[in-house]
């Protein structure tokens, strides 16, 4: 759960902002998104051996690498809703702000976060099972010869697997499954709401 928060509030950071300059300006969309989507399309698996060989040989352990690994296959998610979302705020509206004087912190905070935040919350959610899935492929790998792990779900998924512990497979794949429920129910659901009732542009 600690890397997958981690992976998307790093995600967040970069992606928030870059998002938001790329679909608040035509010309910058019609530049960067096709260059954005074939970078996002090379599998983040096919990078993976070459982070673990850097970070291993220096830290010896897994739990950065498989940050990265999550971040690496998820961050697009963000990223094309954020754009999307910064693309359909009405010119209106941005003519509105301008007049009105509004910049900086005030104009994130009355205009650009209040029209986004529904396609926000979409990446968020499209990004967070792709880190819970992720984490599979990325807690447990062999490496040079030997099995290099990390503690977590993930982890324990992968190993009961390869070891053919069926009644561990079946317990952490259940809790896997309870946790993603879990959190959709108590967190992703209460922010639809506020997002259909507070955020809800209609034209």
């Amino acid at each position: 759960f600690l890397r997958v928060t981690v992976a998307q509030v790093i995600s967040l950071a970069w992606t928030l902002p870059v998002g938001v300059a790329i679909g608040m300006n035509k010309k910058t969309a019609k530049i960067f998104q096709p260059i954005i989507q074939v970078i996002a399309s090379i599998p983040a698996t096919a990078l993976f051996p070459v982070i673990l060989s850097v970070i291993i040989k220096k830290s010896g352990g897994l739990g950065f690498a498989s940050v990265l690994l999550m971040l690496m296959g998820t961050q697009w998610y963000l990223l094309f809703n954020i754009i999307a979302g910064a693309m359909a705020i009405p010119e209106d509206l941005i003519n509105a702000a301008d007049i009105l004087g509004l910049k900086g912190l005030k104009r994130w905070k009355v205009l650009i976060l209040p029209s986004i935040f529904p396609y926000l919350l979409t990446g968020m959610i499209t990004a967070t099972g792709g880190c819970w899935n992720a984490s599979i492929v990325s807690e447990y790998v062999h490496f040079s010869g030997k099995t290099v792990k990390t503690i977590g779900l993930g982890a324990l998924i992968s190993e009961a697997t390869e070891t053919g512990n069926y009644p561990l497979l079946l317990l952490s794949t259940i809790i896997m499954c309870l946790v993603v429920v879990g959190i959709n129910n108590s967190l992703w659901k209460r922010l639809y709401r506020i997002s259909e009732e507070k955020f809800r542009l209609d034209i």
